[in-house]
């Protein structure tokens, strides 16, 4: 991969799934790589296993030049890592985010049976060994930041400061993956991590306008949407996925693929989250 790392000596930041996996067949544990296959399997984290292929096709929009293997691989790690830390953030675990933060900061990997058997853990251990040592420290930095916006986002009294700070969130997100493919391609490409920070804040109206009623009912905002709040923020949704499909509508069909994937992962959760919540009824019942 990018460069040479030392487990339990130099920094370790740019090592790969495959390095990473026989640092820990050393050990007694069961394998990583196939648990964290299994977390990848998770129909819970479909919708962000498929983010990376339509980065890629992204990349092919721009004619930059790249590894499609190398780069699906490093972006699937980002984004699985995003879905799982999301469902710890949704429990509401007091000091979650700051922990995974932590365990991001130490460069050395773990491979306890505790990081086996925590999703979150292992999957903060998997994005580790795929930030280049070059980047880390900014990447950290990055990771940071989009978790403070996503604190501030839950804290949100209005829906306008929510809309503003999903926005940062989306353009967060989208900064951080560029940052984490950058050294794969051939190339700075500004343009690229513009275009996709503009994508990200659009997708995450998008999430928004779909989990909204959701999210309220679930505690996690700070706020309670009125009708005139969906609409408003149905109407900047449209608005924003107009501007950015007219200055790039060759990839017009990707983005409808984008939302068609979101609004099915988001009816196939709440259909699992219906049916668990009428079997538990129907238990206590009989």
């Amino acid at each position: 991969m990018d460069g040479e790392a030392e487990i339990g000596g130099a920094e370790y930041g740019n090592r790969d799934m495959t390095n990473l996996s026989d640092y820990c067949a050393r050990h007694p544990q069961a394998d990583i790589r196939s648990l964290y296959q299994s977390i990848a399997r998770d129909a819970r984290y479909g919708h962000y296993v498929r983010i990376p292929e339509r980065i890629c096709r992204c990349l092919d929009y721009f004619n930059v030049g790249f590894s499609r293997q190398t780069v699906a691989e490093r972006l699937r790690s980002f984004y699985l890592f995003i879905g799982v830390v999301d469902d710890v953030l949704d429990t509401g675990r007091p000091g979650a985010g700051r922990d995974v933060l932590r365990q991001l900061a130490d460069r050395l990997p773990a491979c306890d049976e505790a990081t086996r058997q925590s999703p979150v853990s292992l999957a903060t251990e998997v994005l580790k060994s795929h930030i280049s040592a070059d980047i880390y420290p900014l990447a950290l930095a990055k990771l940071a930041a989009l978790y403070e916006a996503v604190v501030r986002e839950r804290q949100a009294r209005t829906l306008a400061a929510y809309v503003e700070q999903r926005k940062a969130v989306g353009r967060l997100t989208a900064e951080v993956s560029y940052l984490l493919i950058r050294p794969l391609l051939d190339g700075e490409r500004a343009e690229l991590c513009r275009f996709l920070q503009q994508v990200g804040a659009v997708g995450c109206l998008v999430d928004s306008l779909i989990d909204l009623r959701t999210d309220a009912r679930q505690g996690l905002l700070s706020f309670s949407p009125t009708l005139r709040d969906h609409v408003t923020l149905a109407g900047q949704t449209v608005r924003a996925g107009l501007r950015l499909a007219l200055r790039h509508p060759r990839l017009l069909g990707l983005f409808l693929e984008a939302v068609g994937d979101d609004l099915l992962d988001r009816s196939a959760r709440g259909f699992k989250v219906r049916r668990a919540a009428r079997v538990r009824a129907e238990y206590v019942a009989d």
